[in-house]
C-alpha cells in the first residue's frame, strides 16, 4: 500500500476511493478521520522541519499498522483519513482507534521535541451511517468534531452527537456576537478580612445571559471562548470593565483589590503586560489594587516565560493570586518561583473540612505553609458559619462565599460597600 504523505490534495483522491469501494458488490467499510487538536501551535513553535518530520513519522506508522486492502491519506494540515475495508464491527473499530492513538504516542516518542498532542478520531461506516462517499466523509468529520468538543479520544457518528455539536456551533456564534456587542456583564463577590469582618476587595465574575439558551454558566462559555480564539478579547473586556467599575467604588478605610481570573491562553499572550499597563494608566485608581488570579495548571504549560511575564506584572504593582490551589499540579516549587502575593484554597477542600479530618488538616497545612512564604490566604466557597469559624481558628486571612455575600451586580456591590 502506498501513501502520498504530504500531498494536501489527497482528500479528493480519498473520497473517490471510498466511492469506488462503495460501488463494489456487498460493500462494507468504515472510514476514520484522525485529527490532531492544537498541534498547529506546536508547529508554530517548533518550525516547519519539526512539523514535517512528525507528520512523516505518523504517516509511515499508519501505513505499517494498516492491512494491504486499507488505505491511508493525508486529508488536511493536521488530519489523516483511513479506509478500513470490510470492517464495520464497533468492537473491532474501537480496537483500531485505540491502536492508532497508541501509535501517535509512539510517533511523539521518536521526536526530540516534547510534543503534547490531543488526537481525536471520528468513525463512520457504510452502509450504516451513509450511502455515498461524500456523506460518509462528512459524517466522519462531524464525529471527529464532536470528539474534540466532548474531549473524547474517538467517537462513532450518531445523530445525537451531531445535534449536540450543532448546539455547540450555535453557542460559538452567539458568544462571538455577544463579545462583539459587549453583551456580557460583570458581577462581583466580596472578599472579607477574617480578623476585622471588613471588605478587602471583590472578585469580578463574568456572566452571560443568552436570549435563546438563558443563563450560560462560565464553565460552558469560557471553554467555547478558548475554542473560537476569543478568550484574550474576553479577558481584555473583563480587565478594562473591572478597573473602570472599581474606580467608582465608594471609598473605604482600607485599600480594596479587584480580582480577575486569567485563562492560560491569556497568561501566555506576549502582549498581556502591555495591555494591563495601558489599562491601569487609563482606568487605574489610587485606592484600588489589581489582582490577577491564575490557576496552577495554567502555569504548567510554559512556566519559564510565564514566570518572567508575571515578574514583569509584579513590577507594575499588580498582585498575583494562585487560584484553586490544591486542585491542580500543586508543588512547593511554585512558592519558590512564582512572584505571588496571594493563594486561594480550592472550595472543594473548604466545603469538606467540617466533615473530613483529612480536608481540615490539608487546609490548615496550606495556610501554615503559605504564611511561611508571606502569602495572603483566601478561602473561597465559604458557605456556613461553622466553616468561617474553623478558618478563623486556622488564622486564614480572607474569605469569600455565600456565607459572606452572594454574587451581585456592580450597583449592588457599591451599595453593599456603603453599608459596610
Amino acid at each position: 500500500m502506498q501513501i502520498q504523505e504530504l500531498n494536501l490534495t489527497d482528500a479528493a483522491v480519498y473520497e473517490r476511493e471510498i466511492q469506488r469501494r462503495i460501488e463494489e458488490p456487498d460493500a462494507q467499510l468504515s472510514v476514520f478521520v484522525v485529527d490532531m487538536g492544537g498541534i498547529s501551535k506546536i508547529f508554530a513553535r517548533s518550525g516547519q522541519e519539526a512539523s514535517t518530520s512528525f507528520l512523516t513519522i505518523v504517516a509511515k506508522l499508519l501505513v505499517r499498522i494498516c492491512r494491504q486492502d486499507d488505505k491511508v491519506c493525508r486529508i488536511g494540515d493536521t488530519a489523516f483519513g483511513i479506509i478500513l475495508q470490510g470492517v464495520t464491527s464497533p468492537v473491532l473499530l474501537q480496537l483500531a482507534a485505540e491502536k492508532i492513538i497508541r501509535l501517535y504516542d509512539a510517533a511523539i516518542s521518536e521526536m526530540d521535541v516534547a510534543f503534547q498532542v490531543k488526537v481525536c478520531i471520528g468513525i463512520a461506516s457504510y452502509p450504516e451511517h451513509a450511502n455515498d462517499a461524500r456523506a460518509l466523509m462528512h459524517n466522519a468529520r462531524l464525529a471527529v468534531e464532536a470528539a474534540h468538543s466532548k474531549g473524547e479520544p474517538y467517537l462513532f457518528y450518531s445523530p445525537d452527537a451531531v445535534a449536540t455539536l450543532s448546539m455547540q456551533w450555535d453557542l460559538q456564534a452567539d458568544l462571538a456576537a455577544a463579545i462583539q456587542s459587549n453583551a456580557l456583564e460583570l458581577f462581583y463577590q466580596p472578599k472579607v478580612s477574617v480578623s476585622t469582618g471588613r471588605a478587602v476587595g471583590a472578585e469580578a465574575l463574568l456572566r452571560w445571559n443568552n436570549g435563546e439558551h438563558g443563563a450560560v454558566p462560565p464553565g460552558v462559555f469560557i471553554p467555547v471562548a478558548c475554542e473560537i480564539g476569543k478568550i484574550n478579547e474576553l479577558s481584555r473586556y473583563v480587565l478594562t470593565t473591572a478597573l473602570r467599575n472599581a474606580a467608582e467604588w465608594p471609598r473605604t478605610d482600607e485599600r480594596l483589590s479587584v480580582s480577575i481570573h486569567l485563562e492560560s491562553e491569556t497568561v501566555q499572550d506576549t502582549d498581556i503586560d502591555e495591555i494591563i499597563s495601558n489599562s491601569l494608566s487609563i482606568w487605574g485608581s489610587d485606592n484600588i489594587d489589581l489582582m490577577l488570579e491564575i490557576t496552577e495548571s495554567a502555569l504548567v504549560a510554559d512556566s519559564k516565560s510565564d514566570f518572567q511575564r508575571l515578574h514583569s506584572l509584579r513590577s507594575m504593582g499588580v498582585g498575583i493570586s494562585i487560584d484553586d490551589f490544591g486542585s491542580g499540579f500543586s508543588s512547593l516549587s511554585y512558592f519558590k518561583n512564582i512572584p505571588a502575593t496571594e493563594l486561594k484554597i480550592d472550595k472543594s477542600f473548604v466545603n469538606n473540612m467540617c466533615e473530613c479530618d483529612k480536608s481540615r488538616s490539608l487546609v490548615e497545612t496550606i495556610i501554615t505553609l503559605a504564611h511561611r512564604f508571606d502569602l495572603i490566604v483566601v478561602a473561597e466557597g465559604v458557605e456556613t458559619l461553622e466553616e468561617f469559624n474553623m478558618l478563623a481558628e486556622m488564622n486564614c486571612d480572607v474569605v469569600q462565599g455565600f456565607h459572606i455575600a452572594e454574587v451581585m451586580s456592580h450597583e449592588e456591590f457599591c451599595r453593599w460597600l456603603e453599608n459596610q
